[in-house]
């Protein structure tokens, strides 16, 4: 044994004379030590160490007590009583033998054993608490014929057993009862929530100390179970009694000082603030979209004793204004744990809620905000931060951002709005010329714009005409008059010269906005490629710019800036037209619907009623947003339903035929997460047509549609059914030059 090990194991803390300062190790959530240590020092006013698991210090029984009884932070407090090697499991049990373990603990009273770690020989950590177990009760029964008991639920003892996969072993008392994340409050947990500790720790490294106080505020726009609000309020004022009480574990230990320990209790809790604002005078805010995830915060908040100190509210973050309440401070702090891994359904519907969360801090100027969100996510965040943060959320790493917003923090992303500005300058000031792309774009124009007069909004002007502008331009105009174009190139082959490419585009982009008299700041650029992974959900972020544009006699929303796509296929309009024909006074069904805008102008051309699946929240949200543009509620008789296509097929299979009219125009590909298996929509066609012709009454018909290159209808269908190809019928005008493109057909009974 070394002599290190040697002098704790003669010397243990059971022993020590009164005033003698406690050698304590304080374990931290990872990624949150130096929080730690900091909050220790404020707690302590005495010297703490940084250490790769949190902090360590020497300091009276007291000040440990004080930080057993009001640490936000700290995951559990060991005391050490001995060191010393342990490559063998003998080492282990001789380590554990040589410590007196009289000095800590009384024969009759019980004890249990956790251990971290391990080594080549020592594999599991179960095998090593039985040793130490063993040396213990050994040296018990050796000396009085009698062994403590092992009781797991309420010891009157905690040790704990690290063994690094190199170097000493290590024994200690753990001072607190168990992991001290546990407050007591968490009635409900409601949806991967927030452990508390690092939900504190988080609130530390976001400044919540310097910014609370009198007429601050602090807002979470997705506050589910209410963790982070609430950890706010007691960094303020303090845990109750009840909450410091049950915080001390190891009550049989023979070494507390009862004395030090009262003192502690009686004095009250130290916050995090020398002089805490009365509850008054501090905004805690917090909404959710869910229901059942603020009954939790709900109940949550009147377990913790702060039901007058916090305010929650039910909303949809997606349409709510900024409260008025948060918009009149003149700071505060605006956290959220934003949804991310098996909370969503795809790194879209994250960024969603990334993007969500910028514009809230652009609500509220000179606040300071803290952002935890997925440790894989692809979305480049739009604004400056001033830390990075890796931490453990959910048993996976997550990445918390802070800064402090101002009109200087916001980055300027090249998303589509952005870059075309960016490109129109370049292209103007460069030599390389355009015109034969104008001149296409002049003739296209006067061409087609007859086909606004039909009570259109969109068209395409332009669809690689030209082989050196491999670029497809979109016209649209909005219900103000204001014209937009949306310009998309086609992705050069490699062999192209980035430099060359990037010259020859802004040069196009110019061009086409001299040509067509469009104001510069009417114009984006989007780059089109294969997407693969996650990349297919993929969405720009924070620009959103969104229009309201006319399609016959329907109203229909419009996205320019933050998706790959606009929320509207244009190629589709004369589909959306045979729709509306083929539904008046039926009964439709929409499937993967993306913003259902074939429903909604089938509900304004008479349909009786449309069901709209799909499973995106964002599309969903979309569509009930282009429903209320028409005065129309999603209600009984127009639904919109939030699954997995494939698997509400399977649910419904075998329920009678209740559709009149069946619209499928399934992605090429997918692979959501919520999908059991991807989707190849040649390979699964069939199945999938079968699947909707079990749902179609018997003088209905199925729109069957796709965009898949080199698509071929299955001979199974042709012999299952009736199908008619009308893809050349509904193909408009401006999308002549490309008619493989697209595969339409109606299917019938036989």
């Amino acid at each position: 044994m070394t002599d290190a090990a040697m002098s704790l194991a003669s010397t243990p803390a059971g022993h020590a004379e009164p005033g003698t300062p406690w050698s304590i190790d304080v374990i931290a959530p990872p990624g949150l030590e130096t929080a730690l240590a900091e909050e220790l020092r404020h707690l302590t006013g005495e010297a703490v160490s940084d250490r790769p698991y949190g902090a360590s210090a020497e300091l009276p029984a007291e000040l440990v007590y004080r930080i057993l009884a009001d640490s936000l932070i700290a995951a559990r407090i060991y005391l050490p009583v001995g060191r010393g090697p342990a490559a063998q499991a003998d080492q282990l049990y001789d380590l554990a033998a040589t410590i007196d373990w009289s000095a800590h603990l009384n024969v009759d009273d019980s004890l249990s054993i956790t251990a971290t770690g391990g080594n080549d020989a020592l594999r599991h950590t179960g095998f090593i608490a039985t040793r130490i177990k063993d040396a213990i009760v050994d040296q018990f029964r050796d000396a009085t014929g009698r062994r403590p008991d092992v009781d797991s639920e309420a010891p009157g003892l905690r040790i704990h057993c690290h063994v690094p996969r190199q170097g000493e072993a290590s024994l200690a008392i753990e001072l607190s009862d168990g992991s001290l994340h546990r407050r007591g409050y968490r009635v409900d947990g409601g949806e991967a929530p927030l452990r508390e500790n690092l939900a504190a720790g988080l609130l530390w490294r976001a400044r919540w100390p310097q910014v609370a106080g009198t007429d601050a505020g602090l807002f979470d726009p997705m506050c589910g179970s209410g963790t982070f609000l609430i950890e706010a309020a007691l960094a303020v004022w303090g845990m109750t009694p009840a909450m410091r009480q049950r915080r001390f574990g190891s009550p049989g230990w023979r070494g507390h000082d009862q004395a030090a320990r009262a003192k502690i209790l009686e004095a009250g809790p130290r916050s995090w603030l020398d002089e805490p604002p009365t509850p008054g005078a501090l905004t805690l805010f917090g909404q959710d979209r869910d229901p059942l995830q603020l009954a939790a915060a709900h109940a949550n908040i009147e377990a913790a004793g702060l039901g007058e100190a916090v305010e929650i509210h039910h909303a949809d973050s997606f349409k709510a204004p900024c409260p008025d309440v948060l918009a009149e401070l003149e700071t505060g702090l605006l956290i959220s744990n934003v949804p991310f891994g098996q909370r969503v359904e795809s790194a879209g519907e994250e960024a969603d809620w990334l993007r969500l969360c910028s514009q809230w801090i652009q609500c509220l100027p000179n606040w300071y905000w803290g952002i935890l969100r997925g440790g894989e996510t692809e979305m480049t965040w739009p604004l400056r931060f001033d830390k990075r943060l890796t931490v453990i959320h959910g048993g996976a790493e997550a990445e918390f951002l802070r800064g402090q917003f101002s009109e200087k923090s916001l980055r300027r992303p090249a998303g589509p709005h952005a870059l075309a500005g960016r490109l129109i300058a370049q292209g103007r000031a460069g030599e390389r010329s355009a015109e034969d792309f104008a001149n296409r774009l002049k003739k296209n124009w006067k061409q087609r714009r007859s086909l606004l007069k039909q009570g259109d909004n969109a068209l395409r002007l332009y669809d690689a005409d030209l082989p050196d502008f491999k670029l497809a331009v979109d016209y649209y105009r909005g219900e103000d008059g204001e014209a937009w174009l949306d310009i998309q190139e086609y992705q050069a082959p490699r062999q192209i010269d980035p430099q060359k490419a990037r010259a020859r585009l802004a040069a196009a982009v110019a061009a086409a906005v001299d040509a067509l008299d469009i104001d510069d700041n009417c114009v984006v650029v989007r780059q089109r490629a294969r997407q693969s992974g996650r990349q297919q959900y993929g969405r720009f972020g924070g620009e959103h710019i969104e229009r309201v544009i006319r399609e016959r006699d329907t109203r229909l929303l419009i996205n320019l800036t933050d998706y790959l796509d606009v929320g509207l296929f244009i190629d589709h309009r004369l589909v959306r037209d045979r729709l509306v024909e083929l539904a008046r006074g039926k009964r439709l069904l929409n499937l993967f619907c993306y913003t259902a805008s074939a429903s909604v102008r089938a509900a304004v051309g008479g349909a009786r009623s449309t069901t709209s699946v799909d499973l995106s929240n964002t599309y969903l949200d979309w569509a009930e947003r282009n429903f209320e543009l028409n005065g129309i509620a999603v209600d009984g008789d127009h639904q919109l339903i939030r699954a997995d296509v494939l698997r509400w097929l399977d649910q419904a299979a075998g329920k009678p035929a209740r559709y009149d009219v069946i619209f499928l125009d399934p992605p090429s590909f997918s692979n959501s997460k919520s999908m059991e298996d991807d989707l190849d929509i040649q390979r699964d066609h069939p199945a999938l047509i079968e699947a909707c012709m079990r749902l179609l009454s018997p003088q209905g018909v199925l729109v069957f549609s796709n965009n898949r290159k080199g698509f071929t209808l299955s001979q199974s269908v042709e012999s299952w059914f009736q199908p008619h190809d009308i893809s050349r019928k509904t193909l408009p005008k401006d999308f002549s030059r490309t008619p493989e493109r697209r595969f339409v057909c109606e299917i019938r009974h036989r």
